[in-house]
């Protein structure tokens, strides 16, 4: 099979990068795969397992594209990563990978002219989106309330074959909508670099936490360290962050009103080596997020490849895991649940290393690359197959609202058996 991958490469600052980078050695051994990308540089290594080609959208090669038996195309909810990926997808029909359910943020950051937005809104919503959406540009709703309430998924969608989700709900909710093909499998995660055993790291204190990742407003980091300041044994705990801040500065003036300088350090955006020694030196990883987009969290994965306990937000696909690898925060009652595993870890570290071990082995069981790029493939399959069909039925559609209009006592269904003699009585009363 010929995939054409559509997908933000190494090293772009998205996991979704990392993930491709993770699962193509896999996918490669099953299938032929060629990346696409709009980047002008991107890491030399993946290209020991794919071939790259750049695209550009207003040049795209459309006759090489159909040379292969399929395309994916990649969707998260950052436009500057995906938005020509979707553009392509909308022309170019297959199969696309929700990396985000709720896509409201995507399309406000496409549109620089707002009145597309706004057109967007109500082609999907009607009359009622329409105009909150123009609230919402007036600051009369928050990002949060327009998220929640018009994803804008079905836009993102309007011309997919199929669809793939790793958020088991997100995949039911689609699937209950009947539009598309649809699968589910669990997001793969393998880290080939070194990782030291978690459970045999020093526990002395102060205790290491850890936040990480593409860091915007929905990760908490606010609330994180209104926590940490109000807690009694704060100096039992140090915070490192990891990753690109959505407004350091912003971030560096809370840390300072709140008095956290000597207790919270910004690394900043760090290599996967220096990440993972890093995640091999804490003791609890925080993977907060409030409001969910629908995602699922490859940033979990990595913690739990190192058998680090985590404090994650009940909520989407965060709230669907197993509760003896994770420690839940309700999202309305955040800085007393995180107050409370903070003395919880301080009276009881085991059990939290422990769940950090659960987790480690979910990772090695469900969420395997192996497994992932043979389920793509068998996907890919399908959808070919449906593909083919999709045409028939259409052609048959066509013909029959043709043959309706000239005669429409001629056919009482449009089965296969009667487009052959459609297409002869459609032909002779075009030439006459």
């Amino acid at each position: 099979m010929r995939i054409n991958w559509f997908s933000p490469l190494p090293q772009k600052k998205t996991d979704i990068a990392n993930y491709t980078q993770r699962i193509i050695p896999y996918l490669q051994s099953k299938a032929n795969v060629t990346l696409w990308t709009n980047q002008q540089e991107w890491s030399k290594e993946i290209e020991k397992y794919a071939s790259v080609k750049q695209y550009k959208l207003e040049e795209m090669p459309w006759f090489e594209l159909n040379q292969g038996d399929v395309n994916i195309y990649h969707i998260g909810n950052n436009a500057s990563f995906h938005g020509e990926i979707w553009h392509i997808s909308r022309q170019f029909p297959s199969i696309v990978i929700l990396h985000d359910e709720k896509l409201q943020d995507f399309f406000y950051m496409l549109n620089s002219d707002k009145n597309n937005y706004i057109q967007q809104m109500k082609d999907t919503y009607g009359q009622e989106g329409g105009e909150n959406a123009r609230l919402f540009l007036n600051g009369h709703y928050s990002m949060e309330f327009m998220a929640e309430n018009y994803p804008l998924t079905p836009l993102v969608l309007e011309n997919a074959l199929g669809v793939i989700s790793h958020n088991r709900n997100v995949y039911l909710s689609l699937s209950q909508e009947n539009k598309w093909l649809t699968a589910y499998t669990p997001l793969p995660y393998v880290n080939n670099e070194f990782i030291s055993d978690n459970n045999e790291q020093n526990q002395e204190k102060p205790y290491k936490l850890i936040i990480f990742g593409f860091i915007g407003k929905n990760r908490r980091l606010d609330a994180i360290l209104q926590a940490l300041s109000e807690f009694k044994q704060k100096d039992s705990f140090r915070l490192n962050i990891y990753g690109q801040l959505w407004d350091e500065k912003y971030v560096k003036k809370q840390i300072e009103i709140l008095g956290l300088e000597k207790l919270v350090t910004i690394h900043g955006f760090v290599s996967h080596k220096e990440l993972d020694l890093a995640l091999s030196n804490s003791h609890l990883g925080i993977n907060l997020r409030y409001p969910t987009m629908g995602e699922a969290s490859g940033s979990q994965l990595r913690l739990w490849s190192h058998g680090l306990p985590s404090l994650v937000t009940k909520i989407g696909w965060y709230g669907n895991l197993n509760p003896s690898a994770v420690a839940f925060v309700r999202h309305d009652h955040e800085i007393k649940d995180i107050h409370q595993h903070l003395q919880n870890f301080l009276d009881n570290p085991q059990e939290y290393k422990n769940k950090g071990i659960e987790g480690k082995k979910i990772l090695e069981t469900d969420h395997h690359p192996q497994l992932y790029a043979q389920a793509i493939v068998d996907f890919a399959t399908q959808v070919c197959q449906y593909r083919c069909q999709s045409s028939i039925n259409r052609i048959i559609k066509r013909v029959s609202s043709e043959l309706n209009y000239l005669n429409p006592n001629l056919l009482s269904n449009s089965s296969l058996d009667n487009v052959s003699e459609a297409i002869k009585f459609i032909t002779f009363n075009q030439k006459k």
